[in-house]
């Protein structure tokens, strides 16, 4: 049986009705410790005294089935029955695993780990502990309630605790959150256990090279006194600031220039966009808004990979923009390290391609301006490069990167001729074992006999 935790889960005999010399056994753990037993001629139903099972087991009178009820990692293990008469007796063995539920997040987002009680008792004592350190206590007894930092204080600020359940909320999560936080309830009678497996994850944007990206923050609108900031890589590199008091928005491009003329601010949220991206802004950006005493801090990863074709010698390539293209556009397509222009749309009639410096692509470019794809056809390997696309109208200028590789025949035959080779050379193995073979057959029968038999091998034309 494989359960999450606070599921039941019945154990059966597969007895119909168990008779009246009958004696039922329930037993738990390597060591066979006896967890639940029925007597049925003396008419007797007991339960051990374990705190791991306390007020969870139930045997049916009937049957001897056992239902274990609200399951916990602790009581995860192996189960064995027992049934013994005057005449038999009767085994049989469960596994019951209980698996730890994972609450998967994205970063920036609360937590709320559950402790099930609906109201904790007077004499209740919660403690909860992150990676084996106590991070929370709740005493309902001496009122005292404490939040503690980890030794590298990565939680701090960030817990909160419910009196009243003793339900644990982590704000403003991180990746660093992740990991397994453990409940202990104790009171006068009993304690209880409870794991929760937290994964924080990042925000995952996966763009082609000179698409445009938004970062988003998810508020509806930053108040009067809110503050953002955005940051790039590990190294916390400020690229955007954005002021309500001040009214104050400032870009900033980076140590190399990378994000000149690149980004734009929403001003009523605090999102970020990113124009015309490439594989130099693959990396992770940092969110954080204050306003008063708040303060959210959120993360993304952005990968920028180019967008690939491929094809043979001599086969029409076509590079689709994925572009919904408005009338009165220009669109420019350029082609290698040097970002030379190899075609141009104005309008619909007017269209011009190039032949490039050494007339490459002479007759063998066609530009389609309703969708602004272009068509190299009868392909060489001197065909093979990035070619950029920019789309430009009076709003914005949109981006598109293509890496094309062309294979020449030359590589298929130098395949080919291997391909022949490794066969031909495993059938003049196959030949050469066949030949030794006869050759041995024939030294046993000149030995055995005086007459030598007459043979002939055929040698086949490989």
């Amino acid at each position: 049986f494989i359960l999450s935790e606070g599921n039941s889960v019945t154990l059966k005999t597969g007895a119909t009705k168990i008779q009246r010399d009958n004696e039922v056994l329930w037993m738990f753990g390597s060591q066979d410790t006896v967890i639940a037993q029925i007597y049925k001629k003396a008419g007797n139903i007991s339960y051990a005294d374990d705190e791991r099972f306390r007020d969870k087991l139930q045997l049916d009178h009937q049957t001897g089935d056992l239902t274990i009820s609200d399951i916990r990692i602790p009581i995860s293990g192996d189960y064995q029955m027992k049934i013994t008469s005057s005449r038999l007796t009767k085994m049989k063995r469960f596994k019951v695993i209980v698996r730890e539920d994972t609450q998967k997040i994205t970063e920036g987002e609360p937590v709320h780990l559950q402790t099930g009680v609906t109201e904790l008792q007077e004499d209740d004592l919660i403690l909860w502990t992150f990676e084996d350190a106590l991070i929370a206590k709740l005493n309902r007894e001496s009122s005292e309630n404490s939040v503690y930092n980890v030794n590298d204080e990565r939680l701090k600020d960030r817990l909160w605790l419910d009196e009243q359940t003793g339900d644990l909320t982590i704000t403003n999560t991180k990746s660093t959150d992740s990991g397994v936080y453990e409940l202990q309830i104790k009171s006068s009678n009993e304690v209880s256990y409870k794991k929760f497996n937290v994964l924080v994850c990042l925000n995952m944007l996966k763009h082609t090279v000179g698409d445009s990206v938004t970062l988003q923050t998810d508020v509806t609108e930053l108040r009067n006194d809110g503050r953002i900031l955005w940051k790039f890589s590990d190294k916390d590199i400020l690229i955007a600031e954005l002021n309500r008091a001040t009214n104050q928005t400032l870009f900033y491009e980076g140590p190399d220039g990378r994000f000149r003329d690149r980004l734009q601010l929403n001003q009523r949220t605090g999102d970020l966009t990113i124009r015309n991206i490439s594989r130099a802004h693959s990396d992770v950006y940092t969110l954080q808004i204050t306003s008063g005493k708040k303060s959210i801090c959120k993360r993304f990863m952005v990968i920028a990979h180019e967008k690939t074709v491929s094809g043979m010698e001599g086969d029409s390539v076509t590079l689709n923009t994925d572009i919904e293209i408005q009338e009165d556009v220009l669109i420019l397509w350029m082609f290698g390290p040097e970002v030379c222009p190899i075609a141009k749309g104005e309008t619909k009639e007017k269209i011009s391609t190039y032949d490039d410096a050494d007339g490459r692509f002479r007759g063998k470019l066609n530009l389609n301006y309703e969708s602004g794809s272009l068509t190299i056809t009868n392909t060489r390997t001197e065909h093979t490069g990035v070619y950029k696309l920019q789309v430009i109208c009076r709003r914005e200028t949109k981006y598109k990167t293509f890496r094309v590789t062309i294979r020449g025949f030359a590589a298929s035959f130098v395949f080919f001729q291997l391909s022949c080779f490794f066969f031909l050379s495993s059938s003049i193995i196959r030949f050469c074992l066949i030949a030794i073979i006869v050759l041995s057959c024939y030294q046993k029968v000149s030995t055995n006999t005086s007459k030598i038999p007459e043979f002939s091998v055929r040698i086949p034309i490989l």
